[in-house]
């Protein structure tokens, strides 16, 4: 999401710049068009962050995994490891553990 948002503030400037000097407007034009693309692809990018999590939330339990919330290091209340067995969920366990555990299995933690 930050590259998105920081190229369109970079062409946001560029534009603003390009108002505030005189310059064609020909040339201006074109990079309205190019700020109103940038603008749309980051409502885009925007739009897919709860599309992705709701389509997480249907399909990976269909692939074998389940949610874990209690695994230690959580960057936010919200953040969620997949894991293929629900034993390994351990309040207060790391990642690393649970992929030690995996590893004899050719498993991996999915976050």
């Amino acid at each position: 999401m930050a590259p998105f948002t920081a190229f369109t503030f970079l062409v946001a400037m560029v534009l603003g710049a390009m108002r505030a000097v005189p310059c064609r407007e020909n040339s201006i034009k074109k990079f309205e068009r190019f700020f109103m693309f940038a603008l749309l692809l980051n409502v885009f990018v925007m739009v897919l962050i709860p599309v992705t999590s709701v389509a997480l939330r249907f399909y990976m339990p269909t692939l074998g995994y389940s949610i874990c919330s209690d695994l230690k290091d959580n960057p936010a209340m919200w953040f969620t490891d997949w894991i293929r067995n629900p034993d390994w969920c351990v309040k207060g366990k790391s990642r690393e553990w649970v992929n030690e555990q995996a590893g004899s299995n050719n498993q991996q933690i999915t976050p």
